[in-house]
């Protein structure tokens, strides 16, 4: 496990992960372990993965999930990889039942949303965030109103005007401060607060696909849910 497991901001599992001898993510400390299986993901160090191939290590690779079908795809890949297919299966079937859940309850028409990370960037069409988003009975405004990828910047100003009924901020409850983050703790979106439900959701939950990303659906569907109580109001 490299270090970045142990930061209890970025990883769901940091408890149990300060548990284990942690490395830097270089293939020398890797071998060092004698490992039976090498996992990598998206941003290693190509180096790194090439000199792991190269002296033969067992290296699986597990691609970024852009939906929730891909998610399960990746879990089903780790766990054949740890001869575990069937608790992998059983931690697809907790997932699609806590998803079915959510799809049973009573909705009106989605909710418009949008998504509010650090230095201004919101999330657009075919990302994990999106449809994360669907499944929680919100409308992504940046994926509908915006001409932009998975990716962009959005001023203040724009997301005000947009008047979303949930505005999501993408930060963790233990923050660190940093000029990444001041936006979002802007006046205007203190303003915001008086006619939106405003919401703060961990990154970690979402920005890679794992397990824990159908909390992320139940507690978006929770605010979609205040947000139709909200607007039902006289």
């Amino acid at each position: 496990m490299t270090w970045l497991s142990q930061d209890r901001r970025n990883a769901n599992l940091a408890q149990k992960a300060q548990a284990l001898p942690a490395n830097d993510g270089h293939a020398e400390q890797a071998l060092a372990f004698d490992p039976d299986l090498v996992f990598v993901g998206p941003f290693a160090d190509p180096a790194s993965v090439a000199l792991l191939k190269r002296v033969g290590a067992p290296v699986v690779e597990v691609d970024p999930a852009q939906t929730l079908d891909g998610v399960r795809r990746e879990i089903r890949r780790v766990a054949a990889a740890l001869g575990e297919p069937q608790r992998g299966e059983a931690l697809i079937a907790d997932i699609d039942a806590r998803l079915a859940r959510v799809a049973s309850a009573p909705r009106q028409p989605p909710v418009s949303a949008i998504v509010l990370q650090p230095n201004g960037f919101t999330v657009g069409p075919g990302s994990l965030v999106d449809d994360v988003l669907t499944r929680a009975g919100l409308d992504n405004l940046a994926a509908r109103r915006f001409d932009i990828a998975a990716d962009s910047q959005v001023p203040l100003e724009v997301v005000a005007s947009l008047a979303p009924e949930v505005l999501i901020l993408d930060r963790s409850q233990e923050r660190v401060p940093s000029l990444a983050e001041a936006e979002l703790d802007h006046p205007a979106i203190a303003a915001l607060e008086r006619q939106t439900t405003v919401v703060s959701l961990p990154s970690r939950l979402w920005t890679c696909g794992g397990p824990e990303i159908v909390e992320a659906v139940e507690r978006l569907a929770a605010a979609a849910k205040a947000a139709r109580a909200r607007g039902a109001r006289p």
